[in-house]
């Protein structure tokens, strides 16, 4: 549809034309009024348009601009005794130079597209300073976690080395005790081969089958022997009494001694004729029983009798 500007219309190259002459002619008058060339009647018709129309206003802004700048480069010009400056020239004189000779809407357009140049550089110019900042706030956390990083690898590499440590002192101490405890129980055993007492006993101690060597306890007897004690090590006496079953190599039940809680020490003591242990292999189970009469097992343990020796 045809648009009409003071009875100008556009859509049609006759009016295309018109309106473009309009525009020119509009643009001059605008700088002549900024100049002060024109007479007080076309000044008031001028401002009367003004108050009615803000893009005139605008257009009217730019003209001064241009005005503005134009008189500025003329002046320097103007300078008679000035020396030649070997440098190029500062960005806005030759901007505003470039321009100069030029109708007015061609300033009026090259001013504007100058301005968004201006305007776009120095938007780039603050997002360029932000980013960069940003990018060293970045760099200076990722420096602070990297430092952290390494911090926490050498303090678990530290914490693992002293673990290691600890397993390996502790491993050394329970296999000194396991020694220790062997070479007890060996001597122990040596001296319980030899009979004691007039009455010719012979006594045995025997320690669980968890904790033993692996190789049953062995007691050689002679023919001054004539009773046997076994001694039974426990790791708690908090029963009231005891019941023990000796069983011989099949595993039937062949005697059931008696025996009392120790009045002190971890060790429950029995004796037993040696007629009734002849040579061979045997087991005994220990139990104990709790002070509400609950029975409780404590312990397995294996022996051997040996012939008879001079």
């Amino acid at each position: 549809m045809p648009v009409s500007v003071d009875g100008i219309e556009r859509g049609n190259p006759s009016g295309d034309q018109k309106f473009e002459e309009f525009e020119i002619a509009e643009e001059e008058l605008l700088d002549a009024y900024v100049r002060g060339e024109l007479s007080l009647d076309e000044r008031r018709l001028i401002e009367k348009g003004l108050r009615s129309s803000p893009e005139l206003v605008e257009c009217l802004h730019f003209a001064r601009l241009l005005a503005d700048a134009a008189d500025r480069s003329a002046a320097a010009e103007a300078v008679p005794d000035r020396p030649l400056d070997p440098l190029p020239p500062a960005r806005k004189t030759w901007l505003f130079g470039l321009t100069w000779g030029l109708g007015p809407a061609f300033k009026l357009a090259f001013a504007a597209c100058a301005l968004i140049v201006l305007i776009g550089t120095a938007g780039l110019f603050a997002s360029w300073i932000k980013l960069r900042r940003e990018s060293r706030q970045l760099a200076e956390q990722q420096a602070a976690l990297e430092r952290q990083k390494l911090e926490l690898q050498k303090t678990a590499s530290e914490q693992q080395l002293a673990a290691d440590q600890l397993r390996a002192q502790l491993r050394e101490a329970q296999q000194q005790r396991e020694s220790d405890q062997q070479r007890i129980a060996e001597l122990i055993g040596a001296q319980n081969q030899k009979p004691t007492g007039s009455a010719g006993l012979a006594t045995l101690l025997l320690f669980p089958a968890s904790r033993s060597s692996g190789k049953d306890k062995e007691l050689k007897l002679s023919t001054e022997t004539s009773k046997i004690r076994l001694q039974l090590a426990i790791d708690s006496i908090d029963y009231r009494s005891f019941l023990i079953e000796i069983r011989n190599a099949q595993e039937r039940v062949i005697l059931q001694p008696k025996a009392s809680a120790p009045r002190s020490g971890r060790i429950v003591s029995t004796t037993i004729d040696k007629k009734l242990l002849p040579t061979g292999t045997y087991s005994v189970q220990l139990s104990g029983i709790s002070p509400d009469g609950a029975t409780e097992l404590v312990g397995n343990y294996n022996f051997r009798i040996a012939a008879t020796h001079k």
